[in-house]
């Protein structure tokens, strides 16, 4: 279940809002004072100036990565738990381009992009399509991808919101656990552990299975063999698409689109999940 008390730095649009959830962060631990903060930086052999922690819960300016982090973990958050620091940080320091500087798009490139249906491109996959916003009034949602515990923890309140509509469906495919190639080619990809990958599909798996309530959402769960070249997610009339990267290194900025029907993209999204359906089995 969701928790009530989390802090969401996914949700921060501007940098504004980013020192609210900081200001929050810093209630949370016991409000310590700044002078506090800074000493306990120092036990852990880092730098975090007085005036540096003002300016930030000041919402002045976008802070180094290095500080976010070092006065997080002053607060108590560890940060390599959960990304969605990370994810914020960069999509906050993806946005600071000067709107000058973009060309107009060409009266031809305009017509491609409506006849694909393309609403949205975006490089910060796990925040910056505006999850809250595509997760509204959603009353058939498909979702593809290998284990996806991330994102499926990052929206874990949508996703209730979803299984509670008793004229809705959720239907996720994951990576089959029993096909040996398949989780030999992924987990090389993602930098794991057979072991360790298997346990994350069966933690997503059992995470999806505990939507299930009665007089809730159709919830449908299935496994698929074969390597990922992108995830993707229907949420009704709209769809996402996310790349992978084939690096070891996971990348938290990644192309993603977003489409609506009836455009050629979400046609090939659609057909996409017809092929996937057919190839797949019950979890």
């Amino acid at each position: 279940m969701p928790n009530p008390d989390d802090i969401d730095p996914t949700e921060a649009r501007t940098v504004a809002d980013l020192a609210m959830c900081l200001r929050r962060v810093r209630a949370r631990a016991g409000n310590p004072s700044l002078r506090e903060l800074e000493q306990r930086a120092r036990r852990g052999r880092r730098s975090l100036p007085r005036s540096s922690i003002s300016d930030m819960l000041a919402g002045k300016r976008l802070p180094p990565k290095l500080l976010l982090f070092t006065f997080l973990h002053a607060c108590g958050i560890k940060t390599g738990d959960d990304p969605r620091w990370l994810v914020s940080w960069n999509r906050l320091a993806s946005h600071d381009i000067d709107a000058e500087e973009l060309r107009p798009l060409s009266e031809e490139l305009v017509a491609e992009v409506r006849e694909a249906g393309l609403t949205r491109i975006g490089t910060t996959y796990l925040t910056d399509m505006q999850w809250h916003e595509l997760f509204a009034d959603v009353r058939e949602l498909d979702i593809y991808m290998a284990y996806g515990q991330t994102w499926t923890r990052m929206h874990a309140r949508d996703l209730a919101r979803v299984a509670a509509r008793q004229d809705a469906r959720i239907r996720a495919v994951l990576a089959d656990p029993d096909d040996e190639r398949t989780i030999s080619v992924l987990a090389n990809r993602f930098g794991l552990t057979a072991e360790e990958l298997r346990r994350r599909i069966e933690d997503t798996r059992a995470e999806y299975a505990a939507l299930r309530t009665d007089g809730g959402a159709a919830i449908e769960i299935y496994y698929r063999p074969g390597d990922r070249m992108f995830s993707f997610y229907r949420l009704d009339n709209t769809a996402v698409v996310g790349f992978y990267s084939h690096s070891r290194t996971r990348a938290a900025s990644v192309p993603v689109l977003v489409c609506e029907r009836p455009g050629g993209l979400f046609t090939f999204v659609q057909e996409e999940w017809d092929a996937v359906i057919r190839d797949s089995r019950p979890a």
